[in-house]
């Protein structure tokens, strides 16, 4: 087992070597990708389900970008859902913004016992999930009859608000009957 993975480390030695030889490649472009929190309400569960179903989630998405020679495309996505700006949309901007609504069957459900559920007022109301989901950004740039593609990414960050029906204790008697 020693000698397999002293053989392993020398091959991945040799490896770092080789690419550390060859030139850096000249960045054409930069993107980076960011994204506000965003929130969502959702209903009370029965005890039973560990998983809170997500309704469709509105994400407001800004990416920096930078070019050496002419913004072709800027593709901004969230799961299945993407939006992509023509050179035209980017002509003269160093930033560029976007908002996708993404589906309520195109994100993973969020895991949790104590949030929001039915008949239990000790469970929590709100529930702050970092990572969900994660936001991705590709620029196209072009320069000298080449093209070049960058890409970023950024995790995504939901709060989940639960919206409780009124108690019946709550709801005001009804109104007496009529003599």
């Amino acid at each position: 087992m020693k000698q397999r993975r002293s053989h392993i480390l020398a091959l991945f030695a040799l490896i770092v070597a080789t690419l550390a030889s060859f030139a850096p490649a000249h960045a054409d472009g930069q993107v980076v990708v960011a994204a506000q929190e965003t929130s969502a309400i959702v209903t009370p569960r029965t005890a039973d389900l560990k998983l809170v179903d997500l309704p469709a989630l509105e994400f407001a998405l800004r990416a920096a970008i930078r070019c050496k020679g002419e913004k072709v495309s800027l593709t901004l996505s969230v799961a299945d859902t993407f939006k992509t700006l023509g050179a035209d949309e980017l002509a003269d901007k160093r930033a560029a913004e976007a908002t996708l609504t993404v589906p309520a069957g195109q994100l993973a459900l969020a895991a949790s016992s104590q949030f929001c559920i039915s008949g239990d007022e000790d469970s929590s109301d709100e529930l702050l999930v970092p990572g969900l989901a994660t936001a991705h950004a590709s620029l196209q740039c072009a320069r000298d009859g080449a093209t070049s593609v960058h890409y970023a990414s950024a995790p995504l960050q939901v709060r989940l608000n639960c919206v409780r029906p009124p108690d019946d204790a709550q709801l005001s008697p009804p109104p007496p009957a009529a003599r």
